[in-house]
């Protein structure tokens, strides 16, 4: 098993872990200090860069889209999808933002209307404050953050499907080097920063969810959170997407997501409906327009200034570096499903309706808790300052009928918007652990327990030592270098596409292609005569027997 592993690759996340881990238990305030005060000297001083790059990358797309090479198809044009839209669509908005929409849904757009930034020119609790604080939230969850995703999904992807790539994440850097792999060493520390940058990354999401899963159970059955509680909650996420890992992506991950996906659409109608409907669709449509009016303006807020608060890197900056250490991984992962699919369909189901998702969801809780406040019906802000965020959630559905049945589903949700999280990731980074991974579908069950166990037990113990800020800001700051490997990955796909080279890669990769294409069609007549495949999970229940 030993000699299948890519080891330095997969040695840089576990001894860095393993010190951050070290630390973070002995001294975590200081850690936690140390790591503030060296995020905040960053960000200070490149954050610019961070906010220039994600608005290349979505600039790229909107390239992308418009422009003929939008119709090249991933795996060459005799390829196939074997994935339906809808579980397409649920896996990327489950694998890529649902953890954060349940977690922040109702709470950023309150905390940026009651505390916006000077800078802003907005007068708290305003209406300006209101529709600028909405803005803000569309542009931390939605096109800005898929973008990141995307990018590097396509680069790689390309690479992958149609020049006979190695599914790692720096293959999205083979155009770099004329289509051909880089240099071994090169490689190996790239693609170690890209997992540590994800071993912090799921680590830090987990964490926030033991608090908030905590916190529902507080809500619910009155069970305090603590260390013995966050403990046997870490066990059984760990378990279930360790298990769920193992069963493969046709399966735990293509159910989960689609159940998931489902939940997520009921709770939506369901606060839509039993909140305040016109009020809520009027504030959506004025900071939609607003924000697509604005996105660039947004998009660019850095707020240069010899004493400031430092918003725009709390916020704007922190959010775009954390979203860059999931993003390689994430793409690579959203690059099992786009066989078959054109770059154009890529944007569309794994950028544009996601994100559209997310503005829809922020629009519903978001308004319906300032609604609350507004209206004074309850002081949200103030339960939001003595309560924290983990458990603002929970709250809001104090005002909501069947109050009770709704914070148990709102548990699963968030149950099983992690577990889809680490299950997706935990299967990504095991496959990228291997020597050989052209081909493979699913890696040893040893190695993704193994990575399954070891991102869990991070998270953990920086919950229960108190050091969860400590790995969160880390996240954040191995983000950083990651915005230059997915320029670069952006760059040179440009450039490799306007020299026209995809149209020798149809050529000189055609016979892989096709070879390709005919074992994709064998393993889709496989799963087809196999009765303990299900495909009624994803395709509404359509009859697939074979005819």
């Amino acid at each position: 098993m030993l000699k299948r592993l890519r080891v330095i690759p997969v040695l840089i996340p576990i001894v860095l872990m393993g010190i951050i881990l070290i630390i973070g238990f002995i001294a975590p305030e200081q850690f936690t200090t140390t790591m503030t005060d060296f995020f905040i000297a960053l960000m200070t001083n490149a954050g610019w860069m961070v906010s220039l790059g994600v608005l290349f990358f979505v600039a790229f797309l909107v390239f992308l889209f418009v422009h003929p090479f939008g119709s090249i198809k991933f795996g060459g044009q005799n390829a196939k999808p074997k994935y339906k839209t809808w579980i397409w669509w649920a896996i990327s908005l489950c694998a890529g933002i649902g953890t954060g929409i349940v977690f922040w849904g109702a709470t950023e757009p309150l905390m940026h209307t009651f505390a916006p930034p000077l800078a802003a020119g907005v007068e708290p609790g305003s209406l300006d404050a209101i529709i600028w604080a909405m803005s803000k939230s569309f542009l931390h969850w939605s096109f800005s953050p898929y973008a990141i995703y995307a990018v590097a999904g396509i680069t790689i992807g390309y690479a992958y499907y149609n020049m006979n790539s190695s599914y790692t994440t720096s293959a999205g850097l083979v155009y770099l080097n004329n289509g051909k792999e880089l240099n071994t060493k090169l490689t190996n520390i790239i693609d170690g920063i890209i997992l540590f940058a994800i071993c912090g990354g799921v680590a830090g999401s987990l964490g926030y969810g033991l608090l908030q899963i905590g916190s529902g159970l507080n809500f619910v059955f009155g069970i305090e959170p603590g260390p013995i509680v966050w403990t046997i909650i870490a066990i059984v996420i760990i378990a279930s997407y360790t298990i769920s890992s193992a069963t493969g992506l046709d399966r735990g991950i293509t159910w989960l997501s689609d159940k998931n996906a489902w939940i997520f659409i009921g709770l939506l109608v369901f606060v839509l409906i039993a909140g305040p409907t016109a009020y809520i669709f009027n504030l959506m449509t004025q900071s939609f327009g607003y924000f697509i009016n604005n996105f660039i303006d947004l998009s660019l807020f850095t707020q240069p200034g010899i004493d400031t608060d430092l918003w725009p890197q709390w916020w704007d900056m922190y959010w775009m570096v954390d979203w860059l250490s999931f993003g390689p991984i994430v793409g690579l992962f959203l690059v099992k499903l786009a066989y078959g699919r054109t770059i154009r369909e890529f944007i569309t189901v794994n950028v544009v309706f996601p994100a559209l998702f997310g503005i829809i969801w922020f629009s519903v809780f978001g308004g319906f808790a300032l609604n609350l406040q507004l209206s004074g019906v309850a002081d949200m802000s103030g339960f939001l300052a003595a309560n924290g965020a983990q458990a603002f959630m929970m709250y809001i559905f104090e005002f909501l009928p069947f109050t009770d049945l709704v914070r148990i589903i709102m548990l699963v949700v968030i149950g099983l918007s992690f577990v889809t999280l680490a299950d997706s990731m935990t299967s990504t980074i095991s496959t990228m652990s291997l020597k050989q991974s052209k081909g493979v579908k699913e890696a040893p069950l040893p190695i993704k327990v193994f990575w399954g166990v070891f991102i869990g037990v991070i998270s953990l113990v920086f919950v229960i030592s108190g050091g969860i800020d400590g790995i969160k800001i880390v996240k954040t700051i191995a983000g950083f270098p990651i915005l230059f490997i997915e320029l670069a990955m952006m760059v040179g796909f440009l450039v490799h596409l306007f020299k026209g080279k995809h149209k020798r890669d149809d050529v000189e990769f055609a016979d892989f292609m096709e070879s390709e294409a005919m074992a994709a069609a064998a393993d889709a007549a496989a799963e087809l005569a196999d009765p303990k495949i299900h495909k009624s999970w994803f395709t509404f229940g359509k009859n697939n027997k074979k005819k």
